[in-house]
């Protein structure tokens, strides 16, 4: 990038006053004034590096707040079949219980029956807990694959963002360097001319004493 496209237009495209020994010196100074103000602008503008870490800290607690989530579905899952299984347990010992004192007559054969109901039971508990378990699971492994999308993804933004951080910042630095040449050769030229109008009279003096 050119010197000249790096430099704004307000400080690139500016006219002094014509006074009568060479420029106005208040609107060189005047001008001056502003490209260093520019200059510890620039300076003093936040880092874009500042924005990337921050964006980067903003998708981790995306992502640990996804996965904490996830986490408590999953607990809740098997919290509610582990319920449901202690009340399918606790009806049937119930059932088995009342079937023993109102089959007396035939306690063998009742109790038989009752120890097969609870068998049953237990079976069908333990049946509801494996398959809440393995819905958990799922949900737990849904939620770790899409925080692994999400990490890669925040990943490639950041070496994008990176990247164009990098341009930026060393477009910056030109800027920079190119503003402070300018005043540096303004002052220089605003010097130059002073002292040549200030040569000037003494030379004519010096003419008109010889004539």
């Amino acid at each position: 990038m050119s010197e000249q496209r790096r430099v704004p237009a307000a400080i690139r495209n500016v006219a002094f006053p014509v006074a009568r020994r060479g420029y106005e010196r208040r609107a060189v100074d005047a001008y001056v004034t502003r490209i260093n103000r520019l200059i510890a602008e620039l300076e003093a503008t936040r880092s874009p590096r500042d924005a990337v870490e921050h964006a980067l800290e903003r998708t981790e607690d995306e992502r640990s707040t996804m996965l904490a989530r996830a986490r408590e579905t999953a607990v809740e899952i098997i919290d509610a079949a582990e319920r449901e299984a202690e009340e399918i347990l606790s009806a049937a010992r119930a059932e088995a219980a009342s079937i023993v004192v109102d089959a007396s007559a035939q306690a063998d054969s009742s109790k038989a029956e009752a120890t097969d109901y609870v068998a049953k039971a237990r079976s069908e508990a333990e049946q509801a807990v494996t398959a809440s378990q393995a819905e958990a699971a799922d949900e737990l492994r849904r939620a770790q694959d899409e925080i692994a999308k999400l990490r890669d993804e925040a990943q490639e933004w950041l070496q994008e963002v990176r990247a164009d951080t990098e341009r930026v910042w060393s477009e910056r630095r030109e800027l920079v360097d190119d503003l402070r040449a300018l005043a540096t050769r303004l002052q220089e030229a605003v010097s130059d001319i002073h002292a040549r109008s200030k040569d000037a009279p003494s030379a004519r003096d010096s003419r008109h004493t010889r004539g």
